[in-house]
């Protein structure tokens, strides 16, 4: 496998948000990941309308997409 064909945490973190897959800590860090905010911050920088909801109180935080938000048809590597 090339260097360039390699799925990087981001490609996770972005697979795991457009299939509408459960997206926290607890679930990536089985993927080996354990700065999800950073990832997330980045994705937000990319144009990427990520949504925080925080559950039961236990500070841990849940994102999702905005609801209604889709890549531009053919594109899913930037939403600009």
């Amino acid at each position: 496998m090339a260097t360039s064909d390699k799925i990087t945490q981001l490609d996770t973190v972005k697979a795991a948000l457009l299939n509408h897959e459960a997206c926290n800590s607890i679930v990536m860090f089985d993927a080996n990941i354990t700065r999800l905010s950073a990832i997330i911050k980045r994705l937000r920088n990319q144009g990427y309308p990520i949504v925080t909801a925080c559950d039961n109180g236990n500070g841990m935080a849940n994102y999702s997409l905005a609801e209604g938000w889709e890549p531009k048809q053919g594109n899913n590597k930037s939403p600009s």
